[in-house]
């Protein structure tokens, strides 16, 4: 497949384009997935009993819907019957070119996406009541589905050598998008085959014409898709996200063989492709809410395999995969309250049928705990808007339901390799103050300029914060990136040095990342000074957060050292709470305060409006930025905060 190099091309990764070419940092040869399988099946002839397996798992999913409680069947059955009388909404031409000429592409996408849901829908009720009323109606929807086009998004398709614009299917591409419809359709067929058969004798050799065409067919052929992680660049969700739903659709339609030995063993050397770039400590640089595509996918897909092998295939010696289920719990701040640097949501709950599957594979008490409290969180909500995961939540509710639930909060979490480090007045606790910090590099994946960056939250409630992303739009991941406020640097609780911000990069980079834990204090320091281009002039700029907590008290204290005075160098804090200015005092409204040194700054509060919908939905509709300007022109000088609580 040629990359057409064209104004939409950075698209082609759904992150940020330096991915494309990039190779991959701190690649460990481990190649897990395929040296297990070729252990289990040196002569290929993988999954002898995967005809007895899909039929069981088809028996199984009927038995545990069925023992839903029936106050959820009620209000599945309800959505259900909505659905009959649903008018399917087509999908002009015209609405798939909105994004080529407009940038927008969330007019295709949510229409597109609400058949899928409506679909889901139907098929959950099916298996509730079993009794073929929903049958014409999912036929209905499954047909549409199987005539469009193309399954993949108008901001995804931009790697075919048109560019941006129809599909051109003689030249297909698998997205996440096309991967998901995929596991949809595949999921439908392996609990409703029969059914759909006596309906009509088409349907379902056109569900496995369509799968072979638009993804296994591709798989097989293609080695150049970005995500795939064959050309030694770097990768990210995708990878786990395209890899697990092409797997699992596999596995539910494809009788063992030549094709599915072929597509099984290309699916998991990609997959090993994620696992060696994956760091020691766990972390996901793309934050807690692209966990569940991520490291939140890679469970399924060794679940799904662990069970089609008869339990053959198993990674749970693999400490590493562990790490990267706990990781969840350890970016956790408060109920919903998540660390989310970069792209990542301030406000979200795992998925928890992913994290219970990490505790089981694992048999790791806390976190099946956590993916209970998880499930708690969202008052033991069943959805029926996805069909796989409602068959994934419905085979766990009573482990979920049964599960006692809890939050671990620990003390501190530390992850040396992604250079995050957060720390709580007491574990287990939400009470009393909390932060977060960051180093790592301006290069990650959905990337910020933020190194150095810090949150802090007292009794589970934000007061400084990193505000997160936006609704996507053309111009999230083109080359006018950091055009958009949200993802510079002075809008991060970061400085700028001599008027210049960071700047984005793998040059850009935090050096002498260091934390330690005490009973009594929680220290981060790095030196941030090379995220920042050689216009701010920094030869040293040091920064040092602690949790005092017997005095539930944190410090900043930024040691710098400027090779030449050029500018007035600024702190920013952000937040989302009214500030009042008070001398050598920024008193917030839930009575902490902020001190510092009136001689050595000037505070200045900025109200910034928030329109993006998103951005609103979390933090209201403005946030307020605190500018601590100096006001000596020092070369060398160390600039101390200190967060308290009020003793009123």
């Amino acid at each position: 497949m040629k990359i057409f190099k064209n104004k939409y091309t950075w698209l082609l990764i759904f992150s940020l384009s330096f991915l494309i070419n990039a190779k991959a940092q701190n690649q460990v040869k481990r190649d897990w997935l395929i040296q297990t399988y070729n252990k289990v099946y040196p002569n290929g002839n993988a999954f002898p009993n995967l005809p007895e397996w899909q039929k069981q798992q088809a028996i199984n999913s009927l038995k545990t819907i069925q023992a839903l409680p029936d106050s959820v069947k009620d209000k599945l059955i309800k959505q259900a019957e909505k659905a009959v009388a649903y008018n399917w909404p087509s999908l002009p031409a015209s609405l798939y070119l909105d994004y080529k000429l407009t940038g927008t592409r969330v007019n295709y996408e949510n229409l597109q996406n609400e058949r899928r849901k409506i679909l889901s829908n139907l098929v959950a009720g099916e298996l509730i009541q079993d009794k073929g009323k929903y049958i014409p109606q999912i036929v209905n929807g499954l047909w549409l589905i199987l005539e469009e086009s193309t399954w993949v998004a108008p901001a995804h398709i931009v790697v075919q050598k048109e560019g941006a614009d129809l599909a051109n299917i003689e030249n297909p591409y698998i997205d996440l998008n096309a991967s998901k419809t995929a596991l949809t359709v595949a999921a439908i067929y392996g609990v409703l085959a029969p059914k759909l058969a006596n309906y009509s004798k088409v349907i379902n050799r056109r569900i496995l014409s369509e799968l072979n065409r638009r993804i296994f067919e591709p798989y097989l052929k293609y080695d150049n898709f970005w995500w795939m992680g064959f050309k030694g660049n770097s990768v990210n969700n995708w990878n786990t996200y395209v890899n697990a739903n092409c797997l699992q659709a596999a596995l539910f339609v494809l009788a063992p063989g030549d094709q599915l030995d072929a597509l099984t063993v290309k699916l998991l050397k990609s997959t090993d492709n994620f696992i060696n770039q994956y760091p020691e400590d766990g972390g996901c640089d793309e934050g807690p809410s692209y966990w569940d595509m991520a490291g939140g996918r890679l469970i399924w897909l060794m679940t799904t395999l662990n069970q089609a092998s008869d339990h053959k295939l198993n990674w749970n010696d693999k400490e590493l995969i562990h790490k990267i289920g706990a990781y969840t719990y350890k970016m956790q701040i408060a109920n919903r309250y998540v660390v989310n640097f970069a792209d990542a949501f301030s406000k979200y709950g795992q998925n928890p049928e992913s994290v219970y599957q990490y505790g089981v594979m694992f048999n790791d008490e806390k976190l099946k705990n956590y993916a209970a409290f998880l499930f708690n969180s969202e008052n033991k909500q069943v959805s029926s808007n996805d069909i796989s995961d409602f068959l994934a939540i419905s085979n766990l509710y009573q482990d979920l339901k049964s599960t006692p639930a809890k939050a671990p909060y620990p003390l501190y979490a530390a992850l040396p390799d992604l250079q995050v480090f957060n720390a709580r007045q007491k574990a287990g606790d939400t009470q009393g103050l909390f932060f977060a910090a960051k180093g790592g590099s301006n290069a990650e994946s959905h990337n910020h300029n933020d190194i150095g960056n810090f949150i802090v939250y007292s009794n589970g409630k934000p007061v400084l914060i990193d505000v997160g992303v936006g609704v996507y739009t053309s111009k999230t991941f083109s080359s006018k990136r950091y055009e958009l406020w949200n993802v510079q640097s002075q809008w991060h609780n970061c400085p700028t040095i001599n008027g210049v911000q960071q700047h984005d990069g793998k040059q850009y980079v935090a050096a002498n990342f260091r934390f330690n834990n005490t009973s009594n204090l929680a220290t981060v320091s790095m030196d941030i000074a090379n995220a920042y281009p050689a216009a701010a002039a920094v030869e040293k700029w040091n920064r040092t957060i602690t949790l005092n907590r017997t005095k539930n008290e944190i410090s900043l204290i930024d040691q710098a050292v400027l090779k030449e005075y050029k500018a007035p160098t600024e702190l920013n804090f952000l937040t989302p709470l009214n500030v009042e200015i008070k001398k050598g005092k920024l008193l917030f409204q839930t009575g902490l305060i902020l001190h510092f040194d009136e001689h050595k700054f000037e505070a200045k509060i900025d109200e910034q409006q928030v329109d993006d919908v998103r951005l609103a939905a979390a933090w209201g509709s403005k946030i307020y930025r605190i500018r601590l300007i100096t006001k000596l022109k020092e070369k060398s000088s160390e600039y101390k905060i200190l967060i308290s609580q009020s003793k009123n």
